[in-house]
């Protein structure tokens, strides 16, 4: 099972990626407020439903080169 550092590490990999938060929208439907708050610091990753943090990183691990 994967400890929580390690989904942490790949959702800020995705947050400093080049991928526009517009881009990340389409591709998964969360709103791109959520990367912007994310981007700006206005949002702690350990503030993150659940399910959004899932969505991201499923998204970085299938869009960011590892």
């Amino acid at each position: 099972m994967m400890n929580l550092s390690e989904y942490k590490k790949t959702i800020i990999k995705l947050i400093n990626s080049d991928i526009t938060g517009y881009q990340i929208y389409k591709d998964t439907g969360l709103s791109q407020t959520v990367m912007s708050t994310l981007r700006t610091g206005k949002r702690d990753i350990d503030n993150l439903k659940l399910g959004t943090a899932e969505k991201l990183y499923e998204y970085a691990k299938a869009h960011l080169n590892e």
